[in-house]
């Protein structure tokens, strides 16, 4: 697999970023032209509600199907795009996340070559993303920001991001979980209550403070209805358990033995030293909001094959490791696309929700090299030349 991207032209980054420009403009191009935006309709029309003073959280069915579950800050960080005709917005809008997803790989401690395989291996993925308009690629961008700010000393900007993606997505806050591995602690936890307050106070900008309130108390209420989804319509680990365990075990005794798990890594104080050890609690933080998530679905999970590739360079990459790698280009990746046999995609992987499964092999995968010295200090080793900025 990887004697592909050892071809100079694959591995040329002004190639690879010709491809995902030309991927991002078909997907843009055939969204306006052709098939519209339900969930940019959500988006869009959040900064208009605002304005007008009306709930954010009702239905709207002249303007669009579902429901709008995000913060009351959302439309007024993208109003710059939503203030834009609707049809030029749309357009900018995937050029948006694709550009600032493939920036935070850019951006990485990998090698060339690493990023290389990254920017391929995802490819597909991010695709999947973009056709449905969703904001995942920022998703999995925003963990990736945050520890590029812990490890360059930046607390405050690390706190920045955290809460930017809660405002986005309230998973987001799992990436939080890093403060505990680097000093300035309590730097960290001020600049998060300093940062929350500033975005939860953004939409004043729009609205006034009466109607901001009232508007966070709908997003709570709305919360509380999401969460209680029905557990046959998601891509997780709790659609895993419930079909291959038992349909009575609980979402909150699935997500509560997560947690327990994802936090046992934090006995392995000795190993906080090692990049290796952060790099790998990175790739558990951006597969865990994932799998984890009771109402995840397949445009989500651009997230977790970030956390995929991450987890690749720092295992040991031995036949269960490549085996599962493959498995997830299989399940995870290619199962939604049309080179992906229909019978098998209707007749197993959706009815059983196999995209999720290998990404949740993976996640054990992690714990358990977290919780394994020779591991972490053998892909230290391996790594410990490259650079921060490249």
């Amino acid at each position: 697999m990887l004697s592909f991207f050892k071809k100079p032209i694959f591995s040329d980054f002004r190639f690879i970023f010709g491809v995902y420009f030309l991927f991002t403009l078909f997907a843009s191009t055939r969204t306006v032209i052709l098939l519209d935006s339900n969930n940019y309709r959500i988006f869009y029309y959040s900064l208009y509600h605002l304005i007008e003073g009306v709930s954010l959280y009702t239905t709207y069915p002249a303007q669009y199907e579902d429901h709008f579950h995000y913060a009351p800050t959302f439309g007024a960080l993208f109003s710059p795009i939503f203030a834009l005709p609707f049809r030029v917005g749309l357009f900018l809008w995937h050029f948006l996340f694709a550009g600032v997803w493939a920036y935070a790989i850019y951006k990485m401690p990998f090698t060339r070559q690493q990023k290389v395989f990254a920017y391929w291996y995802c490819l597909q993925e991010l695709f999947t993303s973009l056709v449905n308009s969703q904001t995942n690629p920022l998703i999995g961008a925003i963990p990736l920001f945050a520890f590029l700010s812990f490890e360059k000393k930046q607390p405050i900007w690390a706190a920045f991001f955290i809460v930017l993606g809660f405002n986005i997505k309230i998973y987001s806050l799992v990436a939080a979980a890093l403060f505990l591995l680097y000093p300035q602690k309590i730097r960290f936890l001020l600049a998060m209550v300093g940062w929350g307050l500033v975005l939860a106070v953004l939409p004043l900008l729009f609205t006034s403070p009466a109607k901001l309130l009232w508007q966070y108390e709908l997003w709570v209420n709305q919360l509380l209805i999401k969460s209680d989804h029905d557990k046959w319509a998601n891509t997780s680990i709790h659609r895993l358990v419930h079909t291959f365990i038992s349909p009575d075990i609980a979402t909150p005794v699935i997500i509560g033995l997560g947690v327990l798990l994802f936090c046992t890594v934090y006995i392995q104080r000795k190993q906080f030293t090692l990049r290796s050890f952060r790099m790998l609690m990175t790739a558990s933080i951006l597969i865990f909001q994932v799998i984890f998530n009771p109402v995840s679905e397949s445009p989500t999970y651009i997230t977790a094959v970030t956390g995929v590739v991450i987890w690749w360079f720092y295992s040991p990459q031995n036949l269960l490791d490549r085996t599962l790698l493959i498995s997830c280009f299989v399940l995870t990746i290619l199962s939604p696309s049309d080179v992906f046999p229909p019978f098998l995609r209707e007749r197993y992987v959706l009815p059983y929700a196999l995209k999720a499964l290998p990404c949740v092999l993976i996640w054990f995968r992690i714990i358990y090299l977290m919780h394994m010295p020779s591991s972490s200090t053998q892909s230290e080793a391996n790594l410990q030349h490259v650079q921060l900025s490249n």
